[in-house]
């Protein structure tokens, strides 16, 4: 086919007047000139900001009646929690303990959209060691809870207290940790003038013993989140799947919700391991951008117990960094570790983990080439 109008040659001007005179002069129809597009600017990169919060952690005015709605060992640590509540603590805190056969480790980081709106964490965490048992506890508040960072906070200082201090590791003990919870929530909303939805929170949990060679744990979940058991084998084992609907950050029953109990016994299991090298909860500012978590669960622990050398597969800035739990500062190190990025995830993030003195021997470092 031959080339398209455009591509005619123009007429000459002896052939336009020989046109125009056996034509009657009639002027050719062109087809109308479309301007050329001009050049879209290209959309700016997102500019995050650092704000200190705006708002006290915990309502002016309302401690006293807070603090006298909670048990005594409860309302201690509610009390040091808002005198630490100061703006140069807002992008979180961590812990670190040992003992002869364990180590645990937790931080919270303040997510980048809670530091861009000037908005405290809404995340929690509750970590306890001794020679005879271990307990961790993770939380994050629902952002459409108004006090959630208090429900957070609370439920799992109640939980952890009351696991600390059972008289077993059993699904009896977990069950009673996660009513007080509820109950504290509830007298705490009532302190606050508040519908007890105001301070929903979900809540990971476990508590665990040295049984012989074995270990006897018990674990729960409501909400969100993943909590995961490492074996010596490197399989890992993820007890319940988390409480979350079709889309990121949906979940259908939070605490202190009327469905909780139904939701936590339905989650609570006992195990009796031979072989436990780790344990791991998180929150679902690391759940979801480590998606699916139980494939992301080896390498993050490689991470922590050898150092990062490359960034986990799906992540995209991950900053080289020596093992965390060797540090100096593990709490702090673990804090720097959950500054990684990825695009679109910008929720806090809380970590805790429980390593057993052999973790370092059966879990190995992570390198891309080890990616599942």
């Amino acid at each position: 086919m031959s080339g398209s109008a455009s591509e005619q040659p123009e007429p000459s001007a002896t052939a336009a007047s020989a046109t125009d005179a056996s034509a009657g002069a009639v002027e050719p129809v062109m087809p109308p000139t479309t301007p050329a597009p001009a050049d879209e600017p290209l959309p700016r990169p997102a500019t995050w900001t650092v704000k200190p919060p705006d708002a006290p952690w915990c309502p002016e005015g309302r401690l006293d009646a807070i603090l006298a709605r909670l048990e005594p060992a409860v309302a201690a640590r509610f009390r040091d929690r808002v005198a630490h509540a100061r703006v140069e603590h807002a992008e979180g805190h961590g812990r670190h303990a040992t003992s002869e056969a364990w180590t645990v480790t937790a931080a919270m980081r303040r997510g980048r959209r809670h530091a861009h709106t000037g908005a405290w964490s809404d995340d929690a965490f509750f970590a306890s060691l001794s020679s005879h048992r271990g307990v961790l506890v993770v939380a994050d508040g629902a952002g459409s809870a108004t006090w959630s960072r208090l429900g957070s906070a609370i439920a799992v200082d109640v939980a952890g207290e009351s696991l600390r201090n059972a008289t077993d590791v059993s699904a009896e003990a977990m069950h009673e940790a996660v009513e007080r919870a509820v109950l504290a929530l509830r007298n705490v909303a009532t302190a606050l003038e508040v519908a007890p939805r105001e301070l929903r929170t979900t809540l990971l949990a476990v508590a665990w013993e040295p049984d012989g060679t074995r270990h006897r744990l018990v674990t729960t979940q409501v909400g969100d989140g993943s909590l995961v058991l490492a074996h010596a084998d490197g399989t890992i084992n993820r007890p319940a799947a988390g409480d979350g609907g079709e889309w990121s950050g949906e979940v259908h029953c939070f605490v202190p919700d009327d469905e909780t109990m139904t939701r936590a016994r339905a989650a609570t299991v006992v195990h009796d391991v031979p072989d436990l090298a780790a344990l791991l909860l998180v929150t679902d500012g690391i759940d979801d951008p480590c998606y699916p978590f139980p494939r992301f669960a080896g390498p993050i622990l490689g991470q922590l117990l050898h150092g990062t050398t490359a960034p986990l597969t799906g992540l995209g800035v991950q900053v080289n960094a020596p093992s965390v739990i060797t540090a100096a500062d593990p709490a702090a190190a673990l804090h720097a570790w959950l500054g990684f990025e990825k695009r679109g995830e910008n929720d806090d993030r809380t970590l805790a983990v429980a390593l057993h003195t052999t973790a370092s021997h059966v879990i190995p470092p992570w390198a891309p080439s080890t990616s599942a």
